[in-house]
């Protein structure tokens, strides 16, 4: 099997029906997403491509990194120290979370994901790059199934920002569907109980999708607020963001 090209799919800001009000949404745009992950999925399975110089599968029915581009930038810029540890929540196929420990020579990473394809995908992986012995893969709905008494330096996710769900859709639409973003509430006020002296929670952002005024109003409703940690623009011409979590005062 050779590496797939996979061209990267421009998803427009959209208008939801959700409970915050999206601000300079392009009205009448739902099933641009549902269109994107449809692409995403199109070839045969499973897929050989090349991440930061390493080599990794995608499955079926997992979340694409060769055809969304956000990965490429957050892995650059995460605030990681040699000897620390990471949870890449949401790991999909686990490129953050394998790449960071090899980048940043971490002591090890708790790769998780709700989805059953990616918790195998991501395994698959992990046997490929040889990181049995520092990479854990859990499968787990946020928190649910992560032992309390793990604590970690980074807990990072590229999280899902449309509100909403697919009736009848696969599990991969949980990456980008958080109804009522639940989900995200529940990753920044349980995910305090899993920090190491000094640790950080950050979000994987885009505001070419969102704008930073409404992923404020929906981080203060919980009691937290955000510093931008850092901002750049992907190969697609794409903002994207690092959000750290700070407590509001």
């Amino acid at each position: 099997m050779g590496i797939r090209s996979i061209q990267a799919y421009s998803i427009g800001t959209v208008n939801f029906s959700g409970r915050i009000p999206l601000v300079s949404a392009m009205p009448g745009k739902f099933s641009m997403v549902e269109d994107a992950l449809a692409a995403s999925q199109q070839g045969s399975f499973p897929q050989k491509f090349i991440f930061e110089g390493l080599p990794f599968v995608l499955y079926k029915n997992v979340f694409s990194p060769s055809f969304f581009k956000g990965s490429s930038v957050y892995i650059q810029h995460l605030p990681l120290k040699e000897g620390q540890s990471m949870l890449d929540m949401g790991c999909g196929c686990g490129v953050i979370g394998l790449t960071a420990l090899q980048k940043y020579k971490l002591s090890h990473v708790l790769c998780s994901d709700i989805n059953g394809y990616a918790v195998r995908n991501a395994r698959r992986n992990v046997q490929l790059q040889n990181l049995e012995d520092k990479v854990e893969v859990v499968q787990s709905d946020v928190f649910s199934n992560i032992d309390k008494d793990k604590k970690f330096d980074l807990i990072f996710w590229n999280a899902p920002y449309f509100d909403g769900e697919k009736a009848n859709g696969s599990v991969l639409y949980k990456s980008m569907y958080d109804k009522g973003y639940k989900n995200i509430k529940k990753f920044i006020t349980e995910g305090q109980a899993h920090l190491n002296k000094d640790g950080k929670i950050m979000l994987g952002f885009s505001s070419s999708n969102f704008s930073l005024e409404w992923a404020r109003r929906l981080i203060n409703e919980i009691g937290y607020d955000f510093k931008i940690y850092f901002q750049a623009t992907d190969k697609t011409g794409r903002k994207q963001e690092i959000l750290e979590i700070v407590k509001l005062t």
